[in-house]
């Protein structure tokens, strides 16, 4: 994510200080409003520094900006660990691996031991509940983008 933002920091710096083919170039871009100019340079300050408080970082070390929406998210981090992908991984990718995860713990398949068979029906029911969240998820995601 820190990338992202590197990278995003990049293109707002060229828009802010004008390029050839900008008509702020000729006025010498944003950089050239001294206010601007410190306001950008305390933010990169700010973005390099290696010590900030704990609750800047969410629990991987990771900056973010939103701790309650650092709090709405942990939810479905743990939905997609629970089925075994990397958080926001695509959906196709979630869709695999809960069909992998369902033929590996599918009740039908335990239903020879008794205590396998109630292993697998806990383990089916937390595979399927962190499946509907994620699609759910998903599908208001894209319908509010839409």
């Amino acid at each position: 994510m820190d990338k992202f933002f590197d990278a995003l920091g990049d293109i707002l710096k060229s828009l802010l200080a004008g390029d050839s083919s900008s008509s702020r170039s000729s006025r010498g871009g944003a950089y050239a409003d001294p206010d601007m100019r410190a306001a950008w340079e305390e933010l990169n300050e700010y973005l390099e520094e290696d010590e900030l408080p704990a609750g800047d970082r969410d629990s991987s070390g990771s900056r973010y900006r939103d701790p309650f929406l650092d709090r709405q998210r942990e939810p479905l981090r743990q939905d997609y660990a629970n089925l075994e992908v990397p958080f926001a991984a695509p959906f196709a990718e979630v869709r695999r691996s809960y069909k992998l995860l369902m033929q590996r713990y599918h009740p039908d398949r335990n239903a020879d031991d008794a205590e396998k068979l109630r292993v697998a029906n806990e383990i089916a029911k937390k595979i399927n509940a962190s499946y509907r969240r994620i699609r759910d998820f998903e599908e208001a995601h894209t319908k509010g983008s839409a």
